[in-house]
């Protein structure tokens, strides 16, 4: 028991970076045993890929077998198509010549074709269609009109190379190899040769691929469905051969999580083989791997998750009593707390606890500090309080100017001066440095109506007005100085008539836009860049440039419109946020 309090002792004293390089060193053993278990869970992946490979095999296997009997029937077929005795019998015109029909039918054409129709197995039936006239002899000539009626002649008309075609009912199909024989010059007759296959012994070499569950699809040119086969056990079933012929991708993307696909070409007759097998056959190998991977990870993880769970609680439960003695700690009896905890630690948990004795005595020196700062701004406090003395008084001698000239009927004085009383109280705005654009339209409005009065009414004033943004908080006195602009520089130097002001409030994407527009005399070019240079006795262009930046980032600042004789226009952009501006 000793022993192991020594030993928990000396992890306890250990340094943290020694404490970290040991669980660097274990997670680093332990990543490293993981890799080997990813590495042993990828053998899935080689799994499938021996078994597609497996099944490629089988399946070249099957279509050269299927390539040797397309061979021998086209073989026979080209056989027959340079055969010169029998294009020479079917491109007679015989009339009414019944016996030269005859003897056609037994020295020629009857002979030859039951020779030919012994040579391959797979061949069930030769046919030959003729225009010639010539009558139809025991299903060997028959008409070429009983041809053209079928719906894929179209495909196979004048073509002198085999073509494959599907014929039959969907219960009995069969298979047929059509193509056109060539023509004597001198007899304009279309004759066309027919070889008809065993449908089910043709196609057997594909239903012995494998001997597991799988389905089989072969298209023709065109992707026509020449051939289908499947046997699926269990609740598999095929994927519909349909489907697949019409999108074979999309198939596979589709059935791609059940079916391992395949596809190769038969070269000879131009078609393409699609090979698909259960996932199933290989699943279990793989789930076995993936369940011994799953393991052996989460094994490890549960032992990453020990050694981190000591390691934080070493390092975090003294820290947690250190952040509880501070908690209690407040400024009223900060000089009590000269020795909060008496460290019984070397590490760098212990150095941190050593030093908060000394953060105490630097508290200590902060808070005088922050006393001192505190009686500045009540003085400073105190001062402003003294500076509104006089905006008081202000506002009590225009009160009395005003209700003089009511008693006198100078309702005009009276008016002027209730103006300047709102103007002047809407500027100080309580020493506040923000205000809302409801408050700032108040304030721009009383000095508008003290200028119209001024200058006799010399401009009209319109107003474009937004209620949904009135109370979006701006900085203080941001129109007065571009609106005094406008009335001094712009319309009082012009001489058009009516001349005209107008502020507009509008929102685009996210950004409130307040316009200050007039038809006055416009701004030169050469003075636009001196502009916000120039310092007036007022606020000035520039002070409302500059503080507009430091309220909304340097991208927002004044934009500036003018065009010599045409007015000009002063933009006020302001993000709409809820926080107020920057002070």
């Amino acid at each position: 028991m000793r022993t192991l309090d020594l030993f928990f002792r000396y992890i306890r004293d250990m340094k943290l970076k020694t404490k970290l390089i040991c669980i660097y060193i274990i997670a680093s053993f332990s990543a490293l045993f993981l890799l080997l278990i990813v590495l042993k869970a990828a053998l899935g992946k080689q799994l499938f890929s021996h078994e597609q490979s497996m099944l490629s095999n089988a399946l070249n296997q099957s279509i050269s077998q299927l390539d040797a009997q397309i061979n021998d029937t086209i073989n026979l077929s080209n056989v027959i198509y340079n055969n010169d005795d029998i294009i020479s019998a079917i491109n007679v015109d015989y009339g009414k010549d019944y016996f030269k029909m005859y003897t056609a039918y037994s020295n020629i054409i009857k002979p030859e074709l039951y020779i030919y129709k012994c040579l391959i197995p797979e061949v069930t039936d030769i046919l030959l269609y003729s225009s010639c006239g010539i009558f139809p002899h025991k299903n060997l000539v028959n008409s070429l009109s009983d041809l053209e009626t079928e719906p894929w002649f179209p495909e196979i008309k004048d073509i002198h190379t085999p073509s494959w075609i599907v014929t039959g009912t969907k219960e009995s199909p069969s298979l047929a190899s059509i193509r056109m024989l060539p023509k004597i010059p001198s007899y304009p007759f279309d004759n066309y040769l027919y070889l008809e296959m065993d449908y089910k012994n043709f196609f057997a070499c594909t239903n012995s691929i494998s001997q597991d569950a799988y389905g089989l699809v072969i298209a023709g040119k065109n992707n026509s469905l020449i051939y289908q086969y499947h046997s699926f056990p269990g609740d598999d079933f095929p994927v519909n051969a349909q489907e697949l012929l019409t999108d074979y991708e999309k198939t596979v993307e589709e059935y791609g999580s059940r079916y391992i696909f395949l596809s190769a070409p038969v070269e000879s007759a131009g078609w393409t083989i699609y090979y698909y097998s259960p996932i199933s056959n290989v699943k279990g190998t793989v789930e076995r791997t993936i369940f011994t991977s799953f393991f052996l990870i989460a094994l490890c993880f549960t032992i990453l998750f020990l050694l981190t769970f000591f390691t934080v609680n070493s390092i975090l439960s003294p820290l947690r009593q250190l952040t509880g003695v501070i908690s209690k700690i407040s400024l009223a009896d900060i000089e009590k707390h000269e020795l909060l905890i008496i460290p019984n630690r070397n590490d760098e948990i212990g150095k941190l606890i050593h030093t908060f004795n000394s953060m105490l005595k630097r508290i200590r020196s902060l808070i005088d500090e922050a006393y001192v700062q505190k009686l500045k701004a009540k003085e400073y406090q105190l001062n402003a309080l003294r500076a509104q003395i006089n905006p008081h008084f202000l506002y009590n001698t225009l009160s009395l100017i005003s209700a003089r000239a009511i008693i006198a009927e100078q309702t005009e004085i009276s008016e002027t001066v209730q103006l300047l009383t709102l103007f002047y109280r809407t500027s100080l705005n309580k020493g506040q440095d923000t205000t809302t654009i409801r408050n700032e339209l108040e304030n721009i409005k009383a000095y508008i109506s003290i200028q119209l009065i001024l200058t006799s009414h010399s401009f009209l004033v319109e107003y474009q007005l937004e209620e949904t943004l009135l109370e979006l908080p701006i900085p203080c006195l941001i129109l007065q100085p571009i609106v005094e602009n406008a009335i001094e520089h712009g319309l009082r130097s012009s001489r058009k008539q009516p001349r005209r002001l107008i502020i507009a409030l509008s929102e685009e994407k996210g950004i409130c836009f307040i316009r200050v527009s007039d038809n006055g005399c416009g701004i030169p070019p050469d003075k636009m860049q001196g502009l916000f240079a120039c310092e007036t006795t007022h606020i000035g262009i520039k002070n409302v440039n500059e503080r507009l930046k430091l309220s909304y980032g340097d991208n927002l600042g004044l934009i500036i419109n003018s065009e010599a004789d045409n007015g000009t226009e002063v933009i006020i952009r302001i993000p709409l946020q809820k926080n107020s501006p920057k002070p």
